[in-house]
């Protein structure tokens, strides 16, 4: 490869070259523009063709879901065509009756849900935990008993747990003189999981 030399006859590096002549630096850049218009050109080329390929194996599957929509609009017209304007208006009654009940259901269940929420708090017990074992939609509108069956199992678990725990702890380190935890003794701390009421 040919050395370009200055005229003191130090070796050039390629900024150096660009720069001393125009011309040299308007044909790189020519090569260069040409160079990241083919790279950007192979690399569309195989973009669309990945694409084709992923939408000739869905194509059937496209066609079909948009034949489906097609025909369903099509007889929903050909049955509106066949109504009388009585017929038609108590279709269209019938949707917004059907609109209508599902608004006042969610409704319903809104308002359960905010008394179910302040008969919790009122209560002082901890809604996360009671909440992992009911759904609060299929809540009767005396959900007052079944909240307090479900705190009431909560608390029973708790406490048997801790009796677990404590069953091998030393009483001298609960305040006792002798013994283990595990000598009949059933520590009942009444662990509630209740939160307390703030007034």
């Amino acid at each position: 490869m040919a050395k370009f030399k200055n005229e003191n006859g130090e070796e050039l590096d390629l900024d150096a070259i660009l720069a001393e002549d125009g011309e040299y630096q308007a044909a790189f850049d020519k090569k260069i523009a040409k160079a990241l218009e083919k790279n950007k050109a192979d690399i569309d080329a195989e973009v669309n063709k990945k694409l084709e390929a992923a939408l000739a194996g869905r194509e059937e599957e496209i066609r079909k879901a948009i034949q489906e929509d097609i025909d369903a609009k099509q007889k929903e017209a050909e049955e509106m065509a066949k109504l009388t304007e009585a017929e038609k208006y108590k279709r269209e009654i019938d949707k917004i009756n059907q609109k209508l009940a599902e608004a006042e259901k969610k409704n319903a269940i809104n308002d359960r849900e905010k008394a179910v929420d302040k008969y919790i708090k009122e209560k002082g017990y901890d809604r996360d935990a009671i909440l992992e074992f009911v759904d609060i939609s299929t809540l009767p509108d005396t959900f007052q008993d079944r909240i307090d069956g479900i705190n009431e199992k909560l608390q029973e678990r708790v406490n048997k747990a801790v009796n677990e725990r404590l069953k091998d702890v030393d009483e001298k380190v609960l305040g006792n003189k002798g013994g283990k935890g595990g000598d009949g003794i059933d520590f009942d701390f009444n662990f509630q999981s209740k939160k307390p009421v703030q007034k």
